[in-house]
């Protein structure tokens, strides 16, 4: 990801980008843009690359071949390590944006709750 787009505002930004089109859009579902949060290909994409893949299991074999010939299992690659510290920053944010946008439609859906239970008829006692 962009150093320049790193800033601790960013998760907030994207969250008000994705909640304010359910909530301007009226009749529709107020959950639907954290739908699109929650979809893998907005989660993982672009954090998991092939290469990685490859890095991951090469790793799982010599460490597999280390056991099995009785030996200590190797040290974790610095490609490996340095991968893995990119994408968990990157999974960081996108962590923390899914967070906010859940807390949000929560409240809204529990102030919604409370509104409809404020205002409904009471039954006579």
């Amino acid at each position: 990801m962009n150093r320049h787009m790193s800033s601790p505002l960013l998760p907030l930004l994207l969250l008000m980008l994705f909640t304010a089109t359910p909530a301007a859009a009226g009749d529709r579902d107020a959950q639907a843009g954290v739908e699109g949060l929650l979809a893998p290909q907005t989660l993982l994409g672009g954090v998991v690359r092939d290469g990685d893949i490859s890095l991951v299991f090469d790793h799982l074999r010599a460490t597999m071949a280390a056991a099995a010939a009785g030996r200590e299992a190797p040290a974790m690659p610095g490609p490996l390590i340095s991968r893995i510290d990119e994408a968990g920053s990157e999974l960081r944010q996108r962590g923390t944006l899914l967070g906010l946008a859940l807390s949000y439609t929560a409240e809204r859906a529990l102030r919604e709750v409370l509104r409809e239970f404020t205002t409904a008829p009471r039954a006579a006692e």
